[in-house]
């Protein structure tokens, strides 16, 4: 019971370090927030499941990336948008769906890049504007590392439609918490 009480708080905690200005280094801030914002880390883990799934080796995880760096380009030049929260929810409520409707896998990983440039653009909104480029880098870079760490993974449950289902079902859970707590 400790445990569990132990993870639920540190869950719930998660987010509160994922912007940055905890620490004085833009590229350390930018390598731990794709880490510690955990709607970014199910999503692109999410994403890189995707894409072995459906077979997109290097397309869906390098359109994500560029997506991504684009949105945190455009969150820099223009701050927020209207909607952005919403469209990051909306990202792993499609990588959810995909997993746990098989028929429907690639057109729904195809959305995931738009959906990736919201992701970016939360980047760029809360990047110290100074530090934008060193902040977009380590961001860029561990996005990259967890969009691979989730495609090994994918690669791994291509055999298994129960785990494929399973994890969807933990991605939908996710975002469920991510719209009440939010």
């Amino acid at each position: 019971m400790k445990k569990t009480l132990a993870l639920a708080l540190l869950l719930v905690a998660v987010p509160a370090f994922a912007h940055p200005g905890h620490d004085s280094s833009p590229l350390h801030d930018g390598l731990l927030h794709p880490l510690t914002g955990l709607d970014h880390l199910l999503m692109l883990l999410g994403t890189g499941v995707l894409a072995a799934l459906t077979r997109r080796n290097l397309l869906l995880p390098l359109a994500t990336l560029a997506a991504m760096f684009a949105g945190a380009v455009f969150g820099h030049l223009f701050g927020g948008v209207l909607g952005m929260e919403s469209m990051i929810v909306g990202s792993l409520l499609v990588a959810a769906a995909a997993l746990l409707v098989p028929g429907r896998q690639v057109l729904l990983a195809l959305a995931m890049p738009l959906f990736a440039l919201f992701h970016g653009w939360a980047h760029g909104v809360e990047a110290t504007p100074s530090a934008f480029w060193l902040f977009s880098a380590g961001f860029v870079t561990v996005s990259g590392l967890l969009l691979a760490a989730g495609f090994t993974v994918g690669c791994l449950l291509r055999r298994h439609a129960k785990l494929q289902k399973a994890c969807g079902g933990g991605l939908l859970a996710s975002a469920a918490v991510m719209l009440v707590g939010g």
